[in-house]
C-alpha cells in the first residue's frame, strides 16, 4: 500500500510517500507526478522518509518524473532514503541522477 500526500514548502512542492512503491501503485505515483508537472511544479521534492520498498517500477516512476521536469526546466530532488534504498540507487545508477538528501529541510537548502 502507498500514501501519498504533498504540501508547499517554499518554492518546493514535498510529495511525501508511505508504504511501498511497486508495480501495483507506481501508476498512481506517476500520475500524480505528471499532474504536480503539469500543472506548474518545477521544484520538487520526493521524501521517501517512510518508504520501505521500491521496485523497478517505482524507478521508472522516479526517471519519468525527472525527465518530464528536465523538460520544464525543473528539479526533482529525493530525500530521507533508508540504508537499504540508498543501495537500491547506488547499484542502479540513479544515485546519479538526482540530488539525495538525508532529510527535507538539507533537500530545501541543497542547490
Amino acid at each position: 500500500m502507498l500514501t501519498i500526500s504533498s504540501a508547499r514548502q517554499g518554492d518546493f512542492l514535498v510529495v511525501s510517500l508511505v508504504g511501498r512503491v511497486d508495480a501495483s501503485n507506481s501508476k498512481e505515483l506517476e500520475e500524480q507526478c505528471i499532474n504536480f508537472i503539469s500543472n506548474g511544479e518545477t521544484k520538487m521534492i520526493l521524501d521517501l522518509t517512510e518508504v520501505n520498498y521500491v521496485s523497478s517500477a517505482a524507478l521508472r516512476v522516479f526517471l519519468l518524473a525527472a525527465k518530464r521536469m528536465s523538460a520544464v526546466k525543473g528539479t526533482v530532488r529525493l530525500c530521507g532514503l533508508s540504508a537499504t534504498l540508498r543501495d537500491v540507487f547506488d547499484i542502479s545508477g540513479f544515485s546519479k541522477l538526482f540530488v539525495i538528501t538525508a532529510t527535507v529541510q538539507e533537500a530545501l537548502a541543497s542547490e
